[in-house]
């Protein structure tokens, strides 16, 4: 046993020290386990904080004489081309001089910060003595993601990560906490074998949802639906993701059928030249057509067969619209619906044509009609796929969900009531100075002295308002003033976001919804599930209540 240790000659020096220089230094060096501020030391003895500063520096001047440069030389030994972490719970396990300790660790975690120029961090609950500091332990890992996250498209091994990460931390004056940093970024560095075949490579650097399934599409074998996705995430995320696996999917795979998701290498059309002579065909087809005509690639795949008919059975109109991303003259227009490149702006005039036509639809019916008639009219006329927007106009609007009628002729209401009616809306809008959900429009027109017969819904007022530049109807079913900004209205997303922040202890779905109603003013009926899982709330199966992941 050694005849003294750093815990002796500590004590010995402090114990000469006056009674009110004691109390001070050991406070301040967390000898109780907690390190007291100068201004809590100060008022407890009647002093200013600038003299417990000053008798502070003369008491660790005295000791830093007996002790400072033993601890220096001991600590370096021990740190000097160390390869694991040196942990401060066991420090006397590698070095007797430091027995002593171990029920006053922040003691010594301090005397270690005050006298020498290691640092004592706190990295996965556990205290290890470093040589660098907080911050930058946090650059080294902020810098180390980054790094991965551009040699990503390399595809490099684990091997090769490990070693980028050691020589990082090297690099940093840190090789000893090498170990700690690949622990730390595990979660993140998102490993597979490309179609399940070879050796894992990095495929992806994250925590999020994002990251995770680029993972398990470079692993697939084939093209997989987003349900199985979500699955395979679920269990390595321990949560529940459905909700917006679909979405995340949008911006990361190309899809192969119906909520079918897969990856270039996916693609059964492997050779260039058939995929350049399948492209080069389509181009053709598209130029010859009408200017500004969208094409769905379903009719492009039929046209495309009877051209060229020992075209691969494997091509559908899925994989056609895989490859026609490659072209530099065609622009998608979403839904597997393409359309020419113009500088002159045909597009817009084809929206302009195909919105006249649905105009034509509406009035010819003779009586509101639903979406899906409409655009098999339009479909079966003009050859385009399901997939296009109507939008609401001075003469057509929605009357109820998914039913569009003539403005005039089914809002069963004289044009003057209806300009009287958008009339006050924008003046009460313009006094409140903040959106209204649609909830709130009828019984405030009512409240203005506006008579809203039974029959006309708040949903026709929102319809309503759409067809009127002066207005703008915002996510959430919010109406503004189009010249505003936004809805100048708290949003459910916004509100959600506002009682994560707060959080303070699991709660109850009703408890939430409770909180949302009581933020953005009104009654909140649509499912949360997805918003609630966006904001990092989390739910516990055996209680049934939600908590913020990390609180």
């Amino acid at each position: 046993m050694l005849s003294s240790t750093l815990y002796d000659d500590l004590m010995n020096v402090i114990s000469n020290f006056s009674e009110r220089s004691q109390k001070v230094i050991l406070r301040r060096l967390g000898f109780n386990d907690q390190c007291d501020s100068l201004e809590t030391i100060g008022q407890d003895l009647s002093v200013t904080r600038e003299r417990i500063r000053q008798i502070e520096a003369r008491c660790l001047l005295s000791i830093n004489e007996i002790c400072g440069i033993t601890l220096n030389s001991k600590l370096k030994k021990c740190l000097t081309r160390r390869r694991t972490p040196l942990y401060l719970d066991l420090l006397e396990v590698e070095e007797q001089w430091f027995f002593g300790f171990s029920d006053k660790l922040v003691f010594l975690a301090h005397i270690i910060e005050k006298l020498t120029k290691n640092h004592v961090l706190k990295i996965k609950e556990r205290q290890v003595i470093a040589q660098i500091n907080c911050e930058q332990w946090n650059y080294l890992k902020s810098e180390t993601l980054a790094r991965l996250k551009s040699q990503v498209t390399t595809k490099p091994s684990q091997a090769e990560v490990n070693k980028l990460i050691r020589r990082l931390a090297t690099e940093n004056g840190a090789l000893e906490l090498a170990n700690l940093l690949q622990e730390l970024l595990k979660d993140k560095l998102h490993f597979a074998s490309p179609k399940g075949k070879g050796p894992k490579v990095l495929c992806s650097v994250g925590r999020g949802l994002s990251s995770l399934l680029e993972a398990f599409l470079l692993e697939a074998t084939k093209p997989l639906h987003y349900s199985e996705l979500a699955q395979k995430c679920s269990v390595r995320l321990e949560r529940r993701v459905e909700g917006y696996v679909h979405n995340s999917l949008k911006d990361l795979a190309y899809l192969y059928g119906r909520g079918i998701y897969g990856t270039l290498a996916h693609l059964p059309i492997k050779s260039q030249d058939d995929k350049k002579a399948i492209l080069s065909i389509t181009e053709s087809i598209i130029r010859e057509g009408p200017s500004g005509r969208q094409w769905a690639c379903s009719e492009l795949l039929s046209i495309l067969k009877k051209r060229k008919p020992s075209l691969q059975a494997k091509l559908d109109k899925y994989i056609l619209n895989i490859i026609l991303t490659e072209s530099s003259m065609l622009k998608s227009v979403g839904r597997l619906v393409w359309i020419l490149k113009d500088k002159t702006n045909q597009a817009k005039v084809h929206r302009v044509d195909l919105q006249e036509a649905v105009n034509t639809i509406v009035v010819n019916a003779g009586h509101p009609i639903s979406i899906h008639e409409i655009k098999k009219m339009i479909m079966e006329k003009r050859g385009l796929d399901e997939y296009f927007t109507i939008l609401p106009t001075a003469r057509i609007a929605r009357v109820g969900p998914n039913i569009w009628g003539l403005v005039d002729r089914d809002f069963l209401l004289p044009k003057k009531q209806r300009h009287k009616m958008l009339d006050t809306l924008y003046l009460l809008l313009e006094k409140r100075q903040e959106g209204l959900h649609i909830t709130e429009l009828k019984n405030l027109l009512i409240k203005a002295g506006i008579t809203v017969p039974p029959h006309f819904t708040n949903y026709m007022l929102l319809s309503l308002s759409q067809t009127d530049p002066r207005f703008k109807v915002r996510r959430g079913q919010i109406v503004g003033l189009s010249k505003w900004p936004d809805a100048k209205r708290t949003s459910i997303k916004e509100a959600i976001e506002q009682i994560a922040k707060n959080f303070h202890s699991p709660m109850t779905m009703q408890e939430i919804r409770h909180s949302i109603d009581e933020i953005v003013k009104y009654e909140v009926k649509q499912p949360l599930h997805r918003l609630l899982e966006n904001a990092n709330f989390v739910r516990d199966e055996r209680s049934n209540t939600w908590y913020v992941q990390g609180e």
